[in-house]
């Protein structure tokens, strides 16, 4: 039996020269919610396409449930990320031709290739959980934009998803929208045992039981893991 893993994801001295040039270092534990801050400059999101496997690191390693990943090749590199990631970019990206729950099942279908019943189970789960049970036939268009996000999340976790990795959290919503929204993306760990990692402004009004890595500069210059805020 192989040793349990500790960290779902680790980052080991990865580079990139179109987003970030000096080494970064990080691990992210399994079950939690992470978010990376700071820098305006789209820093922590270059970093973020590197840690999702749609972009390789200039140097450096990336490490999936403790699998390196750099030397594979561009397809087994898809496969790792269609099997053990999911995604909520910037913008919903969700298909307007089809219904909400159209929209969460096709990852079922085309990823994963499961049965109807467990596509059923899985996709109605996914509903209850984004509060979107009610819309599941609604069409897209017709959804407000924190709706269509809330769509995102369920799909990005249609396959079970060990990490799941949102890219602008506070991009688009404000107040008491993305509020919702980030309440939303803090349960998903105690509810499916999936680990978030999220980009956000120096503004996101981060709880004290977020992972904050602040990025500034290409460097993490605070891990609250190892320095916390002190208390008030």
């Amino acid at each position: 039996m192989s040793a349990e893993i500790s960290n779902v994801l680790e980052l080991r001295d990865v580079s990139c020269a179109s987003g970030f040039g000096l080494p970064v270092s990080a691990d992210f534990a399994p079950g939690r919610f992470h978010v990376l801050t700071g820098d305006a400059g789209g820093e922590s999101n270059a970093l973020l396409r590197v840690l999702g496997l749609l972009d390789l690191p200039e140097s450096g390693e990336v490490f999936v449930e403790g699998r390196a990943t750099r030397a594979l090749d561009e397809d087994a590199r898809a496969e790792l990320r269609a099997q053990r990631f999911g995604f909520v970019f910037a913008a919903p990206f969700l298909l307007a031709s089809f219904s909400v729950i159209e929209n969460v099942a096709m990852p079922l279908f085309k990823i994963s290739q499961v049965g109807p019943e467990e596509a059923r189970r899985r996709t109605e789960r996914l509903l209850a959980f984004t509060e979107m049970s009610d819309a599941a036939e609604a069409v897209i268009d017709d959804l407000t934009l924190r709706a269509q996000y809330h769509v995102a999340v369920a799909r990005g976790l249609a396959n079970e998803p060990a990490i799941l990795v949102v890219e602008n959290l506070d991009g688009t919503l404000a107040g008491a929208e993305l509020h919702g929204f980030a309440a939303l993306l803090r349960r998903v760990p105690a509810e499916f045992g999936t680990t978030v990692i999220a980009t956000a402004s120096s503004a996101f009004a981060v709880e004290k039981e977020d992972r904050v890595l602040e990025f500034a500069r290409g460097v993490i210059v605070r891990d609250s893991a190892l320095q916390p805020e002190p208390e008030a």
